[in-house]
């Protein structure tokens, strides 16, 4: 909850940092941009990442990389406190905290097996969701937008630092096992878990999944929202962090309500979601009232809670405990090879037609898309 308060600090802040001091027509490709340098270090070493965590005790992989992400994030403060106009630092600044969450998000996912016993899994996902995807998507981007609104860039930095730090702290004091030696070089641990992949149809059709959130979700939201909030909600910088922060609640909610009733097929479940969040971003991308698009990413979000917990346990159920860093870290790849392709797409169709284009379009695509997985993709389909 406190590393995630933290990045959900940071999905607001670097945003408005770049909005601020860009010419209008750029806005939207510079923060994609941005978005992009992040990303693409975390996917070309997730593969890295995973197999790392199949090696290391996880505990000591989570201390440094939140540690580095703390460090990074004085910088930040520096850049806004001395009111900083080039945006050419957080390049540089973004592909560090990416090249950290390559190690971070397998670690930390794969992670909860160790923890609990099968039968508390799925619920354990979901405490676990509650816990870090609650925060990064609801208390972190909220407080964000209000301490900006408030107090400033520098303030919200500073902020973001002491969560990133403490979290480093208290993770480094979870107890995990120390992973079995393999005996194997990285690389060849790397091939033996693709190959393992490729033997398992369910799991490599959740994989591919993945890749569905990244390029019609949260590219073209993250890349839209600085520019929605002023442009056609009329609305403060504040509601850059809480439109973030009702898409937060509703996984908050979601996630809660899934743990009083068991649905019997989470893998149809996850297929529709996709379907059914399309419908939503149109609907959001279509209005021009800050109340109504605040009540539309708390459906958003209370649909996601369906794909993002019900995604990870089945995989977590499903794949060989010696495997499961490995393929976390292909879940994490998913995101981050799609996520620049998502961020672009939405910057470059911003920039032509405006925010709300590229928010119908994009959610128009996730409905197709959905309803293909509901009817072809069957290895994931049958999953109970």
């Amino acid at each position: 909850m406190v590393a995630g308060t933290g990045v959900g600090i940071q999905s607001v802040t670097v945003p408005l940092f770049i909005r601020d001091r860009v010419e209008l027509d750029a806005r939207a490709l510079a923060i994609a941009a941005a978005l992009v340098a992040q990303t693409l270090p975390a996917a070309f070493l997730a593969l890295v990442g995973g197999t790392v965590a199949d090696r290391v005790e996880r505990r000591r992989i989570l201390a440094r990389t939140y540690g580095v992400a703390a460090v990074v994030s004085v910088a930040y403060v520096g850049l806004a406190g001395f009111d900083v106009r080039a945006i050419w630092p957080v390049f540089p600044l973004g592909a560090v905290i990416g090249s950290a969450v390559a190690f971070t998000n397998p670690a930390r996912q794969s992670m909860l097996p160790m923890l609990v016993s099968r039968p508390q899994l799925q619920n354990g996902v979901i405490f676990g969701t509650m816990g870090f995807m609650a925060t990064l998507q609801f208390l972190g981007p909220s407080v964000a937008g209000l301490v900006v609104d408030a107090y400033g860039l520098m303030s919200a930095f500073s902020l973001e630092v002491v969560l990133l730090a403490l979290g480093a702290l208290l993770f480094s004091r979870v107890r995990s096992e120390q992973q079995a030696h393999s005996g194997a070089t990285v690389f060849s641990d790397l091939l033996g878990g693709l190959r393992y992949v490729r033997t398992e149809p369910s799991v490599l059709g959740l994989l591919l999944l993945g890749t569905v959130i990244g390029i019609f979700f949260i590219g073209p939201f993250s890349v839209t929202v600085p520019i929605m909030v002023p442009d056609v909600l009329y609305a403060t910088d504040k509601w850059v962090g809480l439109l973030w922060g009702c898409f937060g609640g509703g996984v908050f909610l979601g996630s809660i309500a899934l743990t009083l009733r068991r649905v019997p097929r989470r893998g149809l479940a996850v297929c529709l979601s996709i379907a059914v969040n399309g419908v939503v971003e149109v609907l959001y991308g279509l209005s021009d009232l800050l109340w109504l698009s605040a009540l539309v990413q708390v459906v958003s979000g209370l649909s996601a809670a369906v794909f993002m917990n019900y995604v990870v346990a089945l995989l977590q159920e499903n794949t060989a405990p010696s495997m499961m860093g490995r393929v976390m870290s292909m879940y994490t790849l998913a995101f981050f090879v799609s996520m620049p392709f998502g961020y672009v797409q939405a910057g470059l169709v911003t920039r032509a037609f405006g925010p709300q284009a590229t928010l119908v379009a994009s959610g128009c695509a996730a409905l197709v898309v959905g309803l293909v997985c509901v009817a072809l993709l069957r290895p994931v389909r049958a999953l109970a």
